[in-house]
């Protein structure tokens, strides 16, 4: 049996070896050193209040906990320097990452006692969907590792309690969202057996940090705030368009995707396009009008108070904030330049949404979270958007394409391959409450996570679900050896 301290430096190693596969090919290769250190549209939302508590003292604005923003201030204060610190997140994410493969393989020896799914669990790991996440200056790489940790406590309960509260508090201030994990892990956990003790130093991190953030709070704002003062960080940042949290509840009332930076999305739309690629004449922007590229609007959800005609009036609007939010020199007079706009936006979507619950009510309920589903696991789209660029194609030739798109497939069936069958396991072993083994917790932790995103915040976006698909790689490999023992002793 491999010891837990070869299998994290194995871990390591191969995670290591992968960050420096990823240099040579999205850097020298590819000339993408964008996706080697690579900034999307939250990024600097984690940083610019670090940066305002480094310059002026304060932690401002403070619609993000401090969970990721403060890797960058310990990192600042040793080198002085936002690009070395950046990189040294990066770095740590590609070294905690190895860990937590470590970690996951070890528990698929564990469980099935094969040296060939341990690994084939490393290979699994290392090349899949997600595998440039860690490259990522965002909390998913952070956050995957975590809760491959708590898994792995949970699979050796009693062990570490500290450490499994620390874990579960940093998962809470990088991603809010886990701030109920305690509920399903404290059901596992007290089915364990475990002594109060056990339950006093898990709790104690929790408190002492968390307390001592909603102290923060309550003096800041004069009131009792465990998380973030808002839900969603304010409109006209970061590329948050003024009126599209109005707009996106419809896209969401129907099953759509709100991702308006993506051609392929219901959101595009409602910006003709012009979001992802404005046309810019004479300096002057104007919308990109590519419609049969876009996804219409389809009759399927028109209502008596909301038809075609409706919808591009809403889409006139919020294309013409869009286009006052690049052209105006001060951002924070949007709502005064679009004040009608924005009033026709704000009242009309409310109204539409309502119309489509009560006069579509299996579509609200029911189809729109089947599209969810859909849209989330069986998508090609993050490898078609990194690779399939006309600089990077260029540089390809007949073989390399060749070669480049079996990868794509490859990484994207395994996609819908884990998570259709993690899905099924998850109904299987969810509902198994008494005497939880490590696979009803990992069906537990599935129900939460796609339950959050999917159902409540209707948040259709696959890098939200990059934390759980080692979580179905450990179930999938776990059930699959199961059951090809069984049909042995069968066949036998």
């Amino acid at each position: 049996m491999p010891k837990l301290k070869t299998s994290i430096s194995w871990g390591i190693g191969l995670n290591l070896v992968k960050m420096l596969a990823i240099y040579l090919v999205m850097v020298l290769l590819f000339h993408r050193p964008d996706y080697f250190i690579h900034f999307h549209g939250d990024t600097m939302s984690y940083f610019e209040p670090i940066i305002h508590l480094l310059e002026q003292g304060s932690y401002s604005p403070d619609y993000r906990m401090p969970g990721y923003g403060f890797l960058f201030y310990g990192f600042f204060l040793i080198s002085h320097s936002n690009e070395i610190s950046f990189f040294l997140i990066i770095f740590l994410q590609f070294i905690l990452t190895g860990v937590a493969y470590g970690l996951l393989a070890q528990m698929v020896f564990e469980l099935t006692r094969s040296r060939i799914l341990y690994v084939l669990s490393f290979l699994l790991l290392e090349v899949n969907y997600y595998l440039l996440f860690d490259s990522y200056l965002s909390t998913e790489s952070l956050a995957t590792s975590l809760l491959i940790l708590i898994t792995y406590l949970c699979f050796h309960p009693g062990r570490h309690p500290i450490i499994m509260g620390l874990a579960l508090c940093w998962l809470i201030f990088l991603k809010s969202i886990f701030c109920l994990l305690f509920i399903p892990l404290g059901v596992y956990l007290l089915q364990k057996k475990l002594s109060k003790r056990l339950f006093l130093l898990l709790l104690l991190p929790l408190v002492l940090i968390e307390g001592s953030w909603v102290l923060r709070n309550a003096i800041k704002f004069h009131a009792f705030v465990p998380l973030t003062y808002q839900t969603f960080y304010p409109e006209g940042l970061y590329g948050g368009i003024y009126g599209f949290q109005s707009v996106q509840e419809i896209i969401r009332a129907y099953g759509g995707s709100h991702q308006f930076w993506r051609m392929d999305s219901e959101a595009a739309w409602y910006f003709s396009g012009g979001f992802a690629e404005p046309v810019f004449i004479n300096g002057i922007p104007y919308p990109n009008f590519k419609e049969a590229q876009l996804i219409q609007p389809s009759p399927d959800f028109f209502t008596s108070q909301m038809n075609l005609d409706s919808l591009r009036n809403l889409k006139r609007a919020l294309t013409s904030v869009y286009l006052t939010t690049v052209t105006i020199n001060n951002p924070q007079n949007i709502p005064i330049e679009c004040k009608d706009e924005l009033a026709y936006i704000r009242k009309r979507s409310p109204q539409y949404v309502a119309s489509i619950q009560k006069e579509k009510p299996f579509l609200f309920y029911v189809k729109a979270n089947v599209n969810r589903i859909k849209n989330t696991f069986f998508t090609t789209y993050f490898f078609d958007n990194v690779f399939r660029n006309p600089a990077i194609n260029a540089r390809l030739n007949p073989f390399l394409h060749a070669s480049l798109q079996a990868f794509i497939s490859l990484v994207n069936g395994m996609m819908w391959f884990f998570s259709s069958f993690a899905l099924l396991l998850t109904l299987y072993f969810g509902i198994r409450w008494k005497d939880p083994n490590l696979l009803t917790w990992c069906a537990w932790l599935n129900t939460y996570v796609l339950f959050l995103y999917l159902f409540v915040f209707k948040q259709a976006e696959e890098r939200y679900f990059c934390v759980l698909y080692p979580i179905w790689i450990l179930m999938s490999l776990t059930v699959l050896h199961r059951l090809l023992n069984y049909l042995k002793r069968k066949w036998n």
